[in-house]
Order: C-alpha cells, then sequence, then structure tokens
C-alpha cells in the first residue's frame, strides 16, 4: 500500500470528512443568521467541492478570475459572482460570453471600469 511518501508532488491531500463537515457548519450558522452563503472557490478551485457547497444551501459561488469561472460554469454552477474589475476587451468578450450561461454577478469600482 503507497504511503504519503510515495506521492509525487504537487499533490492534495483532502480530509473529506472534515471538508464536508466544515461546508455543513458554515451553511449552518449562515441560515441561522439569515444570511445567504457565497463562498469564495480559492481555497480549493474544484467543482466537485463548489457543488457539495451549493447542494448544502449555499445561493452560488464567489471566483477570482473569470477563467476560475468558466470551469465552473461548464461544470454545471450556475450562480457566479465576480468581485473584481474585469478589464480589457478580450476578458469582456469572454464575460459576455459567460453571462449568456449562467446567472452572472460583477462588481465595478467606478464609472470608468463600466465604459
Amino acid at each position: 500500500m503507497p504511503t504519503i511518501h510515495d506521492l509525487d508532488t504537487p499533490s492534495i491531500l483532502i480530509d473529506v470528512a472534515r471538508a464536508e463537515a466544515n461546508i455543513a457548519r458554515a451553511q449552518a450558522h449562515a441560515d441561522k443568521n439569515g444570511l445567504k452563503l457565497r463562498p469564495h472557490i480559492k481555497t480549493h478551485k474544484l467543482p466537485y467541492w463548489a457543488k457539495k457547497q451549493v447542494a448544502a444551501g449555499a445561493v452560488g459561488i464567489t471566483c477570482q478570475k473569470i477563467g476560475e469561472a468558466e470551469v465552473m460554469a461548464d461544470a454545471g454552477l450556475t450562480d457566479i459572482f465576480l468581485p473584481y474589475n474585469i478589464l480589457g476587451r478580450a476578458k469582456l468578450e469572454r464575460l459576455k460570453a459567460l453571462h449568456g450561461r449562467v446567472t452572472l454577478s460583477v462588481t465595478a469600482d467606478s464609472a470608468h471600469t463600466l465604459e
């Protein structure tokens, strides 16, 4: 049987029971306080865990980058928030295409950004 020393790097090891308990605990706290949870995927960046969070009651997910949002949309996640400015014509075209596939929320820090 392989041991931890047999793993190539980088590798990820997940305590599934603990991760699932953390998801449940975060959602229970949000529910108890009348809050809608929209967790950031930056820790796991895996559609599998994002789907677990949504299945537990999260209203959607938060992604740092448009590429992450595209991966999550490709995996079937349908409510995505991008909390940072999306700049540049190519990224805006990708944002427009993504908007046609999912419920998408974005932010802008100024009127100039919107132009």
